[in-house]
């Protein structure tokens, strides 16, 4: 998904525009609320967007191109374990991750996931509270990235078919991430074509993304803001709730239908009435089991009795 100012290098105006990844992360951050208990801390909403845009995950790709970067599409080997969904499915939404370059960060994204949540409950235990915005921000950036439709599309298999020639183009001697560098001029400009060019790869990602990202925008956090189930707090197994959101946004089949028909009204319902509460609901869950381990909070939230 967007998080829209990490387009904007360097400028004091990141993180003042409010991209889909900052509107879920407010919209969990007030669910979080219901069911915290009083008095344990936990970052507040600015404090985890500061950690978004330009800070964000998406800002590596402008800071340092190909350095680094975290994986943002799933794998084929972390999902057939322990998910419902079949092999055939799983190589049809799942594509196996080759980046062709041996300085990505090619960790998967629920090992990233689980990754900052460790480190989260650390920094809610020191009372770090800037490690902890930075870790909550990071992971609820990993757990969208890791159940929007467009990133179960093995764009990255494609990408590295029409990288034909690894090198990153420089424009001013600078790297250009995005750009498709060929072994020729015709066979550079063909390729961008079939990335860039109108129906190419990734303008439809775009397209589906920017189309979230307007219907994210139409509603305020409090409007977005969803209710957590008591029996979901009595088991606070982030890769298992992960796992099983990601078969049910599978299951929805959005992206396929997207490439098929485009942005439809239905599509757009069905992304406001699924689609953004699973994803804010795992958020929650996620940050809420961070904070239920880092204060050993009892099973089944406030207290220990049904909220």
């Amino acid at each position: 998904m967007f998080s829209t100012t990490a387009i904007a290098k360097g400028t004091k105006f990141s993180g003042r525009v409010m991209g889909t990844h900052q509107r879920l992360d407010q919209a969990a951050r007030r669910s979080l609320g219901q069911i915290l208990p009083h008095g344990k801390y936990f970052p507040s909403s600015k404090e985890i967007v500061h950690f978004e845009g330009i800070r964000g995950p998406d800002g590596l790709k402008r800071k340092s191109p190909g350095v680094d970067e975290p994986s943002h599409m799933l794998t084929n080997k972390e999902f057939l374990k322990g998910s419902k969904i079949s092999k055939s499915e799983a190589d049809l939404h799942s594509p196996a991750m080759e980046s062709g370059h041996e300085n990505l960060d090619e960790r998967s994204v629920l090992t990233m996931i689980l990754d900052h949540k460790w480190n989260l409950v650390q920094a809610l235990r020191d009372k770090n509270h800037v490690r902890a915005a930075f870790e909550a921000a990071w992971m609820a950036h990993m757990i969208v990235d890791g159940l929007t439709p467009a990133h179960h599309f093995p764009l990255s298999d494609v990408k590295d078919e029409l990288m034909t020639d690894k090198e990153f183009m420089k424009v001013f001697g600078q790297p250009i991430k995005g750009l498709m560098h060929g072994r020729s001029t015709m066979e550079t400009l063909r390729n961008n074509w079939l990335y860039w060019g109108a129906g190419g790869h990734m303008s439809k990602h775009i397209a589906y993304e920017y189309g979230v990202l307007t219907i994210t925008a139409a509603k305020p956090p409090r409007a977005l803001e969803v209710s957590i189930d008591p029996k979901d707090l009595e088991q606070l197994d982030t890769e298992q709730i992960f796992r099983n959101a990601y078969d049910r946004v599978c299951g929805f089949k959005m992206y396929d239908r997207f490439l098929a028909e485009g942005w439809t009204t239905e599509l757009a319902f069905e992304t406001m009435s699924k689609l953004l509460p699973e994803i804010i609901r795992v958020i929650t869950l996620g940050w809420y089991a961070a904070a239920a381990e880092a204060y050993h909070l009892p099973k089944g939230g406030k207290g220990g009795k049904k909220l």
